[in-house]
């Protein structure tokens, strides 16, 4: 299988999870059928991180939901800063539900320029109340990530 490939086949299970994009999965899907899509996100490659980036964009926001929850459950390398790619660049929504799984990530460990991103969209999204339209559930993940930036070790 080419790098390029392990894209596609993840891409091909959402689509085929999520009717193309237009349902969200099952709940036996998320319960244990989304761990053949888990088991492609480990076998990535930077090009592969690369080439979902460019798509996610492209792709329907029940789409971009489902590849979340897998990229959250993951936990890999790749993941995580995917994930705080798209809590970053994201639509509100998309952002919040990505908030959800970077709380339980050490975000006091990412680099300064990485908190200091997260930081301004956490203000965004808290200050200006945006998580409130989606649901106040997300107010919990958003507040944690807050926290966890706010008690940055310091370095001697």
């Amino acid at each position: 299988m080419t790098n390029l490939d392990a894209t596609g086949l993840l891409d091909k299970h959402l689509k085929e999870n999520t009717a193309n994009g237009n349902m969200h999965p099952s709940e036996n899907w998320y319960e244990k059928d989304y761990r053949d899509a888990e088991d492609i996100v480990w076998g990535f490659t930077d090009i592969n991180w690369h080439s979902l980036k460019k798509i996610f964009a492209q792709r329907s926001p029940v789409w971009q939901e489902a590849c979340i929850f897998i990229l959250g459950e993951s936990g890999s390398k790749g993941s995580v800063k995917m994930l705080t790619d798209i809590f970053i660049d994201g639509e509100d929504k998309i952002a919040c539900y990505a908030a959800v799984f970077l709380a339980g990530q050490k975000i006091s460990e990412f680099s300064d320029e990485y908190q200091t991103k997260i930081s301004s969209r956490l203000q965004e999204l808290l200050t200006e109340e945006k998580y409130k339209k989606f649901g106040d559930h997300y107010r919990a993940s958003l507040e944690k990530i807050s926290e966890q930036i706010q008690t940055k070790p310091k370095l001697f």
